[in-house]
């Protein structure tokens, strides 16, 4: 049996949490070299050389048991025993599981908005290496040594929040969409009964939406379309074949529902790109989660409305998509835990 853990001194007393709709993600910090036995994602840990601690990230379905169990594998709680100074939590969760999450630690609770503010100053200060990058048909890590502002975010989670930073103290809440992760998920529910997030996102990877979308190629018989491209094979009505593919495979439709929803928020993100004359456009969320199919399903969407109306502008991504609320929950964290040790 495997001796249970104790709590080390090597762990920050933090633990930082994005309660979304469907998910916690979960930051916190141990100095250099610390062993963390539990699942972490280590191709997203932060090494920062100017400081003597590592940042680490995991996530898991909403569960405070679940949680629990992670934190008790860490060793922040040992026997029932607490070692957790304070929780910074963001989120639409951080309402609904306060009241338990208060049993375990001081909370102080961090505007998702403002978690995502210092989720990216806390990035750019650092000047974290492969952390954005572009997508054509592979990751294009960007070697950015310049400010990253100003910059448009779409953060795509269960719904969709647009938001313009200007700095990075000064940012506003632009726009949005009700078409989101949610909406994917559920349509996807209801053609195949699966209710699995990360499944769905395999079944991508095998589905092809030709037999399910009608493509503009399709729509003007091979005759130059209004687009001047006679070869067109972007999307021109989503779920346009339904009525005459009865035995459609369930891979095809769920690959129609990401491009569905890729599509209608990539045109949103463009229009405000140009509306605000900002090239530089940031997608995030934990829909995203740098899954390959749909990088390439943003990144052909957003490339197509550019090319349309003549513009030359690419969408950006991080690597540390889903993660920016807990990570900025964490930057706050961290400066107080400084200032009280006399960092």
């Amino acid at each position: 049996m495997q001796n249970k853990p104790s709590f080390s001194q090597s762990l920050i007393p933090l633990v930082c949490l994005d309660i979304g709709g469907t998910l916690t993600k979960v930051t916190f910090a141990a100095k250099k070299d610390f062993i963390v036995n539990c699942q972490t994602k280590q191709e997203l840990k932060i090494q920062n050389e100017n400081e003597d601690y590592e940042i680490h990230f995991l996530s898991h379905p909403n569960s405070l048991d679940v949680l629990i169990q992670n934190l008790e594998q860490i060793g922040f709680i040992v026997d029932g025993e607490s070692h957790i100074q304070t929780f910074y939590i963001t989120g639409g969760g951080s309402f609904k599981y306060y009241d338990q999450i208060s049993k375990y630690g001081k909370i102080v609770r961090i505007n998702e908005f403002d978690a995502l503010k210092f989720g990216f100053k806390l990035l750019d200060s650092i000047k974290y290496k492969n952390t954005y990058f572009t997508f054509n048909n592979g990751i294009e890590y960007l070697q950015l040594t310049a400010s990253i502002y100003p910059f448009i975010l779409v953060n795509i989670g269960s719904g969709v929040s647009i938001l313009k930073f200007d700095n990075e103290d000064q940012f506003a809440r632009i726009s949005g969409t009700c078409l989101g992760g949610g909406m994917f998920l559920g349509l996807s529910h209801l053609f195949t009964g699966i209710n699995d997030f990360d499944e769905l996102l395999k079944m991508t990877k095998r589905g092809s939406n030709a037999a399910t979308d009608l493509l503009i190629d399709e729509v003007h018989l091979g005759f130059q379309s209004p687009t001047r491209d006679k070869n067109e094979k972007h999307v021109a009505v989503s779920m346009g074949k339904l009525k005459q593919n009865s035995n459609l495979n369930q891979s095809d439709l769920v690959k129609s529902l990401l491009y569905m929803t890729t599509y209608n928020i990539s045109q949103i993100a463009f229009l405000h790109s140009k509306l605000h004359n900002i090239d530089r456009v940031f997608f995030s969320g934990h829909f995203i989660r740098n899954h390959e199919e749909t990088l390439q399903c943003i990144s052909e969407a957003f490339s197509y409305f550019s090319k349309l109306d003549q513009q030359n502008r690419h969408p950006y991504f991080i690597k540390h998509d889903g993660f920016i609320g807990s990570l900025g929950s964490f930057w706050n964290g961290i400066q107080t835990y400084k200032q009280n040790n006399n960092h």
